[in-house]
């Protein structure tokens, strides 16, 4: 599914830029000839507090590549914390590559990372969005068939008039009624509990 914690498109907020921001700018910068040290170190073997020095001198880089990347249906601190992932995996990497310079190198993965994101996100969203028109298929289709047939469809009928397989049917109905279910829960939270009780007493026994 979609990520929760924005809405697709939604910028992050000033006050989490500041905080980011903030982040960076109390990184020291590294000291002649510490990033050479800092890479030999890991080629030596996974010095984790290397590798840690040298992500913090590239968040810089991750924050003004992930607002570049902004407004592509992720927030710039979700682009931050994915390009963070490529960065480390790639500050690992880096060892074990030919002749590559620290920083390219780093940058390259880093934006690749970022854009692996989006392309997720991007097929998340058109899922998503084939799955309610696939949920409001079924439910014209239903209310058609119900009026042809002057009773309730069944699975199979709604199926087979969609053209669907049974099993992306079953899949479409168990959306289309868990949708159903959480619409009839939303409109509880505008009735009084007397009301809800009330109805609940009719329902269960106005027929005796």
């Amino acid at each position: 599914m979609p990520r929760q914690a924005t809405t697709p498109g939604q910028e992050t907020s000033a006050a989490e830029l500041e905080a980011l921001a903030a982040e960076v700018a109390h990184v020291p910068p590294l000291r002649p000839g510490e990033q050479q040290d800092l890479l030999e170190r890991i080629r030596r073997g996974q010095d984790e507090a290397a590798v840690a020095r040298l992500l913090e001198t590239q968040l810089g880089m991750v924050l003004k590549l992930a607002y570049e990347k902004r407004r592509r249906g992720l927030s710039i601190g979700d682009l931050f914390q994915d390009g963070s992932v490529g960065l480390l995996a790639s500050i690992r990497a880096f060892p074990a590559t030919s002749d590559a310079d620290f920083e390219s190198f780093t940058a390259a993965q880093t934006a690749l990372a970022m854009e692996d994101a989006l392309r997720a996100e991007e097929a998340s969203v058109r899922q998503e969005r084939l799955l309610l028109e696939a949920a409001a298929d079924y439910d014209r289709v239903e209310l058609l068939l119900a009026g042809e047939l002057h009773r309730a469809p069944t699975v199979a009928e709604i199926g087979e008039r969609l053209e669907w397989t049974a099993e992306r049917t079953e899949h479409i109905r168990a959306v289309v009624i868990d949708a159903r279910r959480r619409h009839d829960e939303e409109l509880l939270l505008y009735v009084e509990p007397e009301e809800v009780t009330d109805l609940l007493g009719e329902s269960e026994f106005g027929s005796n």
